[in-house]
């Protein structure tokens, strides 16, 4: 990404933590260290739901079963199998699907999430501007259902 004056600009350190690790060489992995702590495994599950809203919101469900096969081939994964479909659920219900990860072990949808949000930086990648912005997203969205009722 290479443009820290804008990684400093996000609100929150965790903010600044998943944006550091999408410059890495290997971001999934990355993203994947930083589940330990709170805020920021957090803030991660709210970046893969604007991300994957603004992706696939009002789009024919088998755009995610064709996103999930070239995610796979390009991460050279099986793209068949158990994989696949808790890929696409873990996507689908991201979409309003909740129903289909109840099986999914909390381990297996926290890989997905640091896949799939790993995979916005792929090149050509998304644009630091947009990404930062999907972060701000993201952080408004923790703050916002943090916030204790009235």
């Amino acid at each position: 990404m290479g443009q820290t004056g804008t990684i400093d600009k996000t609100a929150t350190a965790a903010g600044r933590l998943l944006l550091e690790a999408l410059g890495e060489e290997r971001p999934a992995r990355s993203l994947a260290r930083l589940t330990d702590s709170p805020r920021a495994g957090r803030l991660l599950r709210e970046l893969f739901t604007v991300a994957v809203r603004r992706s696939f919101v009002g789009r024919d469900p088998r755009d995610v079963t064709a996103y999930v096969r070239d995610l796979l081939e390009y991460e050279s994964l099986p793209t068949g199998g158990e994989l696949a479909r808790e890929t696409e659920a873990v996507i689908r219900a991201a979409l309003g699907e909740p129903e289909l990860t109840g099986t999914i072990p909390e381990r297996r949808r926290s890989e997905v999430i640091c896949l799939v949000v790993g995979d916005l930086v792929r090149p050509p990648g998304v644009p630091t501007a947009e990404l930062v912005a999907l972060v701000h997203q993201a952080e408004w969205r923790v703050t916002r259902f943090d916030r204790p009722s009235l």
